[in-house]
């Protein structure tokens, strides 16, 4: 698919550099904003179609269920631990929020306080 998208965009901006397309049209074929189009447009005088590229990067490895099973179990031990200290705990190479995100599909992301017998 990202080789679709870089064919699309590369299409799209050889539209504005002959004129056929404008700004805002080529901003609503590639579902972004005109500044974007903008960034796309220097890039590609600048490097060519390689200057299209996907240029975001990320963490976007997922979790295993059965990491996402040792979250939840982990939890489960010892509700006061944090999402820090699970993610540690394991050695799981995600973010932070990565393990919040299992214990909040999973309702374990708030404690509950049992009323204490006086």
């Amino acid at each position: 698919m990202q080789m679709e998208t870089a064919v699309l965009r590369e299409k799209v901006i050889k539209g504005l550099l002959s004129r056929k397309m404008r700004y805002q049209e080529a901003a609503r074929e590639l579902g972004v904003t005109p500044r974007t189009i903008h960034n796309y447009f220097h890039r590609f005088l600048e490097q060519g179609t390689e200057g299209l590229r996907d240029r975001r990067r990320g963490n976007y490895r997922k979790l295993t269920p059965e990491e996402a099973a040792a979250i939840i179990a982990c939890k489960q031990q010892r509700p006061q631990r944090s999402t820090r200290r699970i993610r540690d705990i394991l050695g799981l190479k995600v973010s932070v929020e990565a393990v919040r995100l299992v214990l909040v599909r999973n309702n374990l992301n708030r404690r509950i306080f049992e009323a204490r017998p006086n």
